[in-house]
Order: C-alpha cells, then structure tokens, then sequence
C-alpha cells in the first residue's frame, strides 16, 4: 500500500480485512462502519460543511 494513504482510509481497510474471520450475517454492519469511515474522509475533502440543498425546492425557484 502507498505510503500516502491517510490513516482513516487505512484502518477502514483494516475493518474490511477482518471479513473473513466473521460470519456472513456480521459484514453488514462492516460494511456500514467503512462506509461510515469513507464517507467522513471524504467529506473532509470537501471542506466545512455546508448546508445540503432542500429536496423539497422546486430548481430555479428560489428557497423561502
């Protein structure tokens, strides 16, 4: 692995690594803490958060 992964990104593979010695029944709840994990490493990426567009405005039209 490249030494320029971060380390979040690294134990999340570390969790995924840990698949084989669990039963089927427990790798979703693996799957939802690496997503969990990458999902905050990402948004990292992105920098402050900001507020997450209303599902509910109609586009072009503005917020009230």
């Amino acid at each position: 692995m490249s030494d320029d992964v971060p380390d979040d990104v690294r134990d999340a593979l570390a969790r995924m690594d840990r698949l084989p010695t669990l039963p089927v029944s427990a790798h979703v709840a693996v799957f939802e803490e690496v997503h969990g994990l990458l999902d905050g490493v990402l948004a990292d990426l992105d920098g402050p958060a900001s507020t997450p567009p209303d599902p509910a405005a109609k586009p072009g039209r503005p917020r009230a």
